[in-house]
């Protein structure tokens, strides 16, 4: 064996034991995470739903009229829709919804782009939460559906467990092709891992399209603050929540009633320019979860570079293969517990060709977070 193969085992021995560590970690935390239920008790947590948008008319309608279906009790619930500039009907559409559905509390903000500022999403949300009576915000995306139990299980968590911050689960839906279906076993596999991080007290990601946290506590860290970064008024509130009120302040919501459901790209230019936003925020990370990051990145990018070395040395490819199948191995519990948790059992038979694509995707988001620009609601966002 030449010295540079032995250093690159070397590189694999450690890198490899490390991913072990990290994915059996964060399974143990999805397989001992309790099942929330439901109580029957009436409920008193004011919520105000926030939903920014832009160019959302084709999606506005359905997720007001989702939410105006709620069992919770109308008078203890208010929605916020914060438009940023929208070119579409999307203003028109919310303003015919107030005039005519009066029973649901709903609100029309106008974000005005008096100056360039690339933390979009934050100022929305920012200035809905400025406006909101609830005490517990809730943020989900102007293009997701959601069933009628959603508000009741947030707030029925929220006055069971009192965290300051409830992750809740995502999924895709109505998907129609091979490469959407693909986008959602890989989707859920991330809302596994999320789960499992946060039942460990170790929380590392979240996603806004179902996301709930305390006013106070919101006003407490001091907002979202970094603008910096285009992206993150998930994670790195989460962070601030974290650091500020400790690890079990941030709790996942593990219910049935509780998925948000969303869309997958219908192309891979759009999913490549969505994944490259959310990488895009790794530099704005804790050593922590930095770390975690770049243990999952090296242990993909040496996967890959052993296949490449495996084609033009065939002694060595039975090796990389066999690791190929070990990595598998090892994530193939957490992925049914979620996929089964999420009724998708079904779509286990799309991670076959997300063994070798996989390694490949996340070493290129993952560089071209840190170096590229990306396309967002029509926006080109500078690194």
């Amino acid at each position: 064996m030449t010295d540079l193969y032995l250093i690159y085992l070397a590189l694999l021995l450690v890198f490899g034991l490390a991913y072990l560590f990290i994915i059996g970690m964060y399974t143990l935390g999805w397989f001992r995470l309790k099942t929330f239920l439901l109580p029957s008790n009436s409920y008193s947590t004011r919520l105000s739903i926030i939903i920014p948008s832009r160019d959302e008319e084709a999606n506005i309608l359905h997720i007001i009229e989702d939410i105006a279906e709620q069992d919770y009790p109308k008078n203890l619930y208010e929605v916020i829709i914060v438009d940023d500039n929208s070119g579409d009907a999307t203003p028109d559409i919310v303003n015919n919804f107030i005039l005519h559905r009066s029973a649901l509390q709903i609100k029309l903000i106008n974000v005005a782009e008096d100056h360039p500022n690339s933390a979009y999403k934050k100022k929305a949300i920012s200035l809905a939460i400025e406006a909101a009576t609830g005490d517990l915000i809730i943020t989900t995306d102007a293009d997701c559906r959601m069933g009628k139990q959603w508000l009741s299980s947030i707030a029925g968590f929220y006055e069971s467990a009192n965290p300051k911050m409830i992750v809740g689960p995502v999924s895709f839906h109505n998907e129609q092709s091979y490469f959407e279906k693909m986008q959602t076993i890989e989707f859920l596999s991330l809302i596994g891992i999320t789960a499992g991080a946060i039942s460990i007290g170790r929380p590392i990601m979240c996603n806004g399209a179902n996301l709930a946290y305390e006013k106070s506590s919101f006003y407490d860290v001091g907002g979202f603050g970094d603008d910096s970064f285009s992206s993150g008024d998930d994670v790195f509130l989460l962070l601030k929540l974290k650091k500020h009120f400790g690890n079990k302040s941030v709790r996942f919501l593990k219910n049935e009633n509780a998925f948000v459901f969303t869309e997958a790209k219908k192309n891979f230019r759009e999913f490549l320019h969505q994944r490259t936003r959310w990488a895009s925020k790794n530099k704005g990370y804790d050593l922590k979860i930095l770390t975690v990051s770049f243990t999952v990145f090296m242990m993909n990018f040496l996967l890959v570079v052993g296949l490449i070395w495996g084609i033009f040395n065939t002694k060595s490819m039975s090796i990389i293969l066999v690791l190929y199948l070990l990595k598998l191995v090892l994530e193939i519990p957490i992925l049914l517990g979620i996929v089964s948790f999420a009724h998708r059992s079904r779509m286990l038979l799309y991670a076959l060709p997300l063994i070798f694509l996989y390694p490949v995707y996340i070493i290129f988001t993952g560089t071209m977070g840190i170096i590229a620009s990306y396309q967002w609601k029509g926006r080109t966002v500078n690194r």
